[in-house]
């Protein structure tokens, strides 16, 4: 589980790192933005663990 949650904070410091970048390449133009990015960037995420939780739990019937 501490794996996961490592892989998760890098991934949100990738993301700020990126968005810091096209921030200052006037790709981004409101927080706005980069705010749906990190809504995306979770939503994944939480789809990620709802999909593994799943296939776990169907492994472990059979």
């Amino acid at each position: 589980m501490e794996k996961a949650v490592l892989k998760i904070l890098l991934t949100f410091a990738i993301l700020s790192v990126i968005c810091c970048a096209f921030w200052q390449l006037r790709w981004l133009t409101s927080a706005s933005e980069a705010a749906i990015l990190f809504a995306i960037t979770g939503g994944v995420i939480a789809i990620d663990f709802a999909w593994t939780f799943l296939r776990k739990s169907i492994r472990n019937r059979t």
